[in-house]
């Protein structure tokens, strides 16, 4: 099925309390989960498919979505992704690049065709674009990139130094509740490298910010089938 825009949101991914398996452990509530370890045997995390040659099981570090009643054995442990929709965002753009190396040498002139390899890495980047909202707790998190944020909630007053450091994104390209349709969902921690926030003489004030995808927390597309209840997302 083709998808539009109207069909995904942008969510800021809020990690919970670690679900540790063993004897009688069930997932009490379907939806998304960072998995911390796997059992090396008998694992209540689903296998791969062994039709697909390139896959692999799932490991630590990877995500997936567990479905309600779903066992833990012992040596299994899932973290909760609770996806919040942020409230600022109007549009997503993403582009990829990766490297080629010439490897041409004489052996090739014959052929008349250079010879190239690709490189193992892949350079993934983008902007958020949205608009300035001061209720917005994730925008500030975003600004305490460059700047430091001090919070009077008027009773304190809360000073936070100016950090670097990687936010965690969900991205859904499709969303659905259909059994037996396809959705599709992307989980992208960035780094920021840069933001705007204008400030024009009328219009809404733009809020917007560069990104690059950090593979160190493996990032990925999720295609899920669906069979029973959806994830529980906070508005």
């Amino acid at each position: 099925m083709k998808v539009t825009g109207k069909d995904g949101f942008l969510y800021k991914v809020l990690f919970g309390s670690v679900l540790v398996g063993g004897a009688d452990i069930k997932v009490l509530k379907a939806g998304w989960y960072k998995i911390q370890s796997r059992a090396a045997e008998n694992s209540g995390i689903p296998g791969s498919d062994p039709a697909r040659t390139r896959g692999r099981a799932l490991k630590a570090g990877d995500f997936y979505f567990a479905r309600k009643d779903q066992p833990l054995a012992a040596g299994d442990s899932l973290i909760p992704m609770t996806l919040r929709k942020l409230s600022f965002t109007t549009d997503v753009s993403a582009s990829a690049q990766g490297q080629v190396f010439d490897v041409t040498t004489q052996a090739d002139v014959e052929s008349g065709v250079r010879a190239f390899v690709a490189s193992v890495f892949k350079d993934r980047s983008g902007a958020i674009n949205g608009q300035v909202d001061v209720d917005s707790v994730e925008q500030r998190e975003l600004i305490n990139e460059f700047n430091a944020v001090i919070t009077d909630d008027g009773t304190y007053v809360t000073y936070e130094p100016a950090k670097s450091g990687t936010h965690h994104f969900m991205l859904s390209r499709r969303e659905t509740i259909a059994e037996g349709e396809v959705e599709a969902f992307e989980y992208f921690p960035i780094v920021v490298e840069s933001f705007q926030t204008d400030k024009p003489i009328e219009g809404v004030c733009p809020f917007n910010f560069n990104y690059r995808v950090d593979g160190t927390h493996n990032p990925g597309i999720y295609y899920r089938t669906v069979i029973e209840e959806t994830a529980e997302v906070t508005p």
